[in-house]
């Protein structure tokens, strides 16, 4: 197998990064500069005097191009690295707050609620809320059914009428809403914050 280092051409005047050719390894061959020349638009454009080059070995630095940017220094003709990570563009960080601002979302869900009627705490993820609609579901099929077993948070199983129950349901639902809305209003200031600091001050 051939391996051919990295061939990093530049701008003599600014040290500012035209080409880089990346390591290559398997049935490969080492270009000439002109043959570089030839295939790059961007050294095809340029008057080949005013572009300096620098050749690397294979594996040269490997860890350092994975992570910065780096620019060549055109008086020593040497890499000068960028060891602050480049930001990411602000519609990435809006993403990723919209993402997290949904988990907020679906964990405070979760963590239930406290009933303002009965004075019981009731969890509320996916499985109680299937459990709390087969329920609702059963007491409209069965009118003579007058009461229900449930579980509580602070309580264990408590029994609930029918009546009971359907404002405890009602409850619930307001606590679902009223978490969506949070989200969505929170959602909104992020797609309308114009820097990362903003978008960083929002939270849940």
């Amino acid at each position: 197998m051939q391996y051919v280092g990295r061939k990093i051409y530049f701008d003599k005047l600014t040290g500012n990064v035209l080409v880089d050719t990346g390591e290559r390894a398997g049935a490969v061959v080492e270009t000439t500069q002109e043959q570089d020349f030839r295939t790059f638009t961007t050294l095809a454009e340029r008057v080949p005097d005013t572009v300096g080059s620098l050749q690397l070995e294979y594996g040269q630095d490997a860890d350092m191009f994975a992570q910065y940017q780096y620019r060549v220094d055109p008086a020593t003709e040497t890499i000068v690295w960028s060891l602050t990570p480049p930001e990411a563009p602000l519609e990435q960080v809006k993403q990723a707050k919209v993402d997290y601002l949904n988990q907020e979302c679906f964990k405070a869900i979760y963590a239930g609620f406290t009933s303002a009627s009965t004075g019981h705490q009731f969890r509320f993820n996916e499985e109680d809320q299937v459990n709390f609609n087969q329920q609702s579901t059963l007491f409209l099929l069965k009118p003579a059914l007058a009461e229900t077993q449930w579980k509580t948070e602070d309580a264990g199983i408590v029994s609930l009428t029918r009546e009971q129950f359907i404002e405890v349901v009602l409850e619930a639902g307001q606590h679902k809403q009223e978490q969506i809305a949070r989200y969505w209003g929170l959602k909104a200031q992020v797609e309308a914050a114009e820097t990362k600091e903003q978008i960083d001050a929002i939270n849940w």
